[in-house]
């Protein structure tokens, strides 16, 4: 853990790893520079810091640090430095590979204190558990159909929205729960036990009046004079999340304070979005850039730019992208044929009630490819004012989930009242408490949709989950079965021997319904029914094909009143 909460030296300037281990890199990594011997973990954050011998008026602005890592086999790294209050800068850096690493900084004008600075980072592989730390930061899989760790390995999305956390609308230091000593950190530490391994927060540094317990995030208007403790209360929250092997997926803030009214301020969302890369690109990260980006009126090209700051500007590449407004609604603006554009953050909307044909397969299908990741939907229990106040139910939370994997999505964000906006008690003043129905956050961590999300993990995990695909032509329905929004969909591996079957409820109130599943290689075949709702399977019997392209009768649901999936599974050759 790389703590700002208490003395940076000792740990800074601890002992160098064994002999033995430096010995083993020598012939491939650099010689070690004059400066500082610090030490690290691969992946886990190391602090270089710096102190200015000039005196800058407006030190955010005027001077830009950057330090370029040299590592084992000759890789370099350049990552961009922040100022951190009064004379201070800093440079935080996460070998991505065991070994010796060695670091020269330079500014864009002179200044002794910042520039020209060296040193070495003798870099040991990660001994922990967490595998956001084991295998290293996200990027996007070859296919571009899922991410991946930065070694290969596939990595299971399954995201909590919690987009107050980093302000003071989420206290850090006080807790109305008994349970939790903190708020923020029992919202964390309850949805890290549920399973969740993604958080979406933004910072709202965009937009006046944002604060938290250091104080606002400018110290006049907006973009004016930037304060350093605002981020420093940021430092801490991210840091924790971070211990927890949790990743980050941060927005700058809400896209409507861009518009062509206020195009002319492009230059400082772009040198903001240079300093988030600076303080957090060192931790586990996925640039989400804006919400909402491309709301109609907004200037979504301008936050394009933004974005690609965000991608370019991070030397690990970690994956950015742009939250969607809703396509139903006028959103849907995805530039895919970007290089920097790593994924896709939908919105399908809140007391929607989508088909996976008509809505996340035609997602799956559009070209360029990207992975598509349904980032809000249907946030249980929320009141959705505009809409005839309508509560969100838990069926269409969990449906809007299940709906979004088997129709292509490489993960999906939940959200729940009174967590995705923290609200203190049911009389919080917020607006957004007020407005989204005033649910405290200690009652809305606890919605049935948290615990069913980890059932919906547990159950692709135990799949080869990446190699499922939408079969849109491998299912034939009997009889009166839905054609609109609640027909059943499926998954499946190229070569059949894993097939995921998703039936959602029978709004209209049918019976369940019965249909057949084709292009089955010979084999014997399990079929389980798995329940989204308390996570137990039940043995649904097993079929026996002898034809090259055979097909399997599926039986009908356990109840029509109620959500379920089918898993057939070939038998092992």
């Amino acid at each position: 853990m790389l703590s700002r909460w208490r003395p940076f030296a000792a740990a800074l300037m601890a002992a160098a790893v064994s002999t033995a281990l430096l010995t083993a890199f020598e012939s491939e990594a650099p010689a070690a520079a004059k400066g500082p011997r610090l030490t690290a973990e691969t992946w886990r954050p190391v602090e270089i810091p710096l102190h200015s011998t000039v005196e800058y008026a407006d030190p955010y602005r005027d001077v830009n640090l950057t330090a370029t890592f040299t590592g084992p086999g000759g890789r370099r790294l350049t990552m961009p430095g922040f100022w951190d209050g009064g004379d201070t800068w800093r440079v935080r850096f996460s070998p991505p590979s065991p070994g010796r690493w060695t670091y020269t900084t330079s500014t864009d004008r002179p200044d002794s204190g910042l520039d020209e600075h060296r040193g070495t980072i003798d870099a040991r592989a990660y001994e922990g558990d967490l595998p956001i730390y084991r295998h290293g930061f996200l990027k996007t899989s070859a296919n571009n159909r899922y991410m991946t760790y930065a070694d290969g390995t596939p990595f299971f999305w399954l995201g909590d929205n919690q987009q107050s956390n980093l302000v003071g609308q989420t206290r850090y230091g006080e807790s109305n729960d008994p349970r939790f000593a903190s708020q923020f950190k029992g919202v964390v530490d309850t949805r890290d036990k549920q399973g969740f391994n993604v958080i979406w927060n933004e910072t709202f540094a965009n937009h006046d009046g944002t604060r938290n317990e250091g104080g606002p995030a400018w110290l006049d208007s907006t973009f004016h004079t930037l304060n350093p403790k605002f981020w420093d209360d940021v430092d801490r929250r991210i840091e924790y999340i971070a211990d927890k092997g949790i990743v980050d997926a941060l927005a700058m803030g809400v896209g409507s304070s861009l518009t062509e009214a206020t195009e002319d301020q492009l230059p400082e969302y772009k040198r903001l979005a240079r300093y988030l890369v600076a303080r957090y690109a060192a931790y586990p990260m996925v640039w989400l850039t804006a919400q909402e980006f491309d709301n109609p009126g907004n200037c979504a090209q301008c936050w394009e730019q933004v974005a690609q700051v965000f991608a370019e500007t991070d030397p690990y590449q970690q994956p950015a992208s742009l939250h969607n407004y809703p396509i139903y609604a006028g959103g849907g603006i995805q530039p895919r044929d970007q290089k920097w554009y790593g994924l896709v953050t939908l919105q399908e909307g809140h007391n929607r009630v989508d088909g996976v044909a008509d809505y996340w397969l035609k997602q799956y299908q559009k070209t360029p490819t990207r992975p598509v990741v349904e980032a809000e939907a249907n946030y249980e229990g929320i009141d959705v004012y505009w809409d005839n106040h309508a509560i969100v139910q838990n069926w269409q939370t969990r449906e809007s989930a299940w709906k979004a994997r088997v129709g292509g999505a490489a993960g999906n964000n939940y959200g729940a009242a009174g967590v995705w906006w923290t609200c203190w008690t049911a009389q919080d003043a917020n607006e957004n408490c007020q407005n989204f129905g005033s649910t405290p956050w200690n009652e809305g961590l606890l919605l049935p949709g948290a615990a069913q999300m980890g059932h919906l993990k547990s159950f692709f995990t135990a799949l080869p989950w990446w190699r499922l695909a939408p079969a849109p032509n491998a299912l034939t329905w009997a009889g009166d079965a839905p054609t609109d929004t609640q027909i059943a969909f499926a998954s499946t591996t190229t070569d059949r021997s894993t097939t995921v079957v998703y039936y959602p409820h029978r709004i209209d109130g049918g019976e369940p319904y019965t249909g057949t599943l084709t292009g089955l290689t010979r084999g014997t075949y399990t079929l389980k029914w798995f329940d989204p709702r308390t996570g137990r399977y039940t043995p649904a019997g097993s079929v026996g094909i002898t034809d090259a392209q055979g097909a399997a009768h599926l039986p009908p649901g356990p109840t029509a009143a109620d959500d379920w999936a089918l898993l057939v599974t070939r038998s092992a050759r």
